[in-house]
């Protein structure tokens, strides 16, 4: 490259060009502007192939708007010279880059919101499963309440039963009781009846 030939950027391509630097980089990948090697692997261009162009595309006033002679930048930073500009470009740059900073705040903003929303919906979530492991506790004490009063109901009628039971043992025990003293009342009157009988024989000799 010679060094006489001034160079510049992407941006500086793109400030010429009238167009965004995707656009710039797209010419160079296509083969319609040439890009030499610069430094980290940047882009720099020629700023004559920039204005031939700038011919081609039609924007013959892209060449009356440079400044003769003017390089934005540092004289002493080698490739990095950019021509300068009208200042409604640089206007216009600094509108889009205002715009692109707007658009920037908007989206961080969004995302701090729905980050907020997120750690909203994790509480909520939190919550909710604690609600149920409530409610899950309380619904196996109620099922082991109804299972404990359950088998209290069925100890309650086995104790009935057997009460039942013993009652009619005792009405049995009862009536033999009654049986037997009958029995005996019956026995003595006959033993008695006996005896007297014998006595009389023996005083009467019969």
């Amino acid at each position: 490259m010679d060094r006489g030939e001034e160079i510049i950027g992407l941006n500086g391509a793109a400030a010429v060009l009238d167009v965004p630097p995707e656009t710039i980089r797209r010419f160079a990948q296509e083969g319609r502007l040439r890009s030499e090697g610069g430094e980290e692997g940047e882009y720099v261009f020629l700023l004559e192939d920039v204005l031939g162009l700038a011919r081609e595309l039609g924007a013959e006033s892209a060449e009356e708007e440079i400044f003769e002679g003017e390089v934005m930048g540092d004289e002493s930073a080698g490739n990095s010279r950019l021509p300068a500009v009208p200042f409604e470009r640089y206007e216009r740059l600094l509108q889009q880059g205002q715009d692109y900073k707007t658009r920037l705040e908007e989206r961080t903003r969004q995302i701090d919101e729905i980050r907020q929303e997120r750690d909203a919906a994790r509480m909520e979530i939190d919550r909710l499963w604690s609600e149920i492991e409530r409610l899950n506790l309380v619904e196996f004490q109620r099922e082991l309440q109804e299972k404990t009063i359950s088998t209290l109901e069925e100890e309650k009628a086995t104790l009935q039963s057997e009460r039942e039971r013993l009652l009619r043992e005792q009405m049995d025990l009862t009536e033999e009781k009654s049986a037997l003293s009958e029995d005996r009342v019956r026995l003595e009157a006959e033993l008695n009846a006996m005896k007297n009988r014998g006595f009389w024989s023996r005083l009467f000799g019969g």
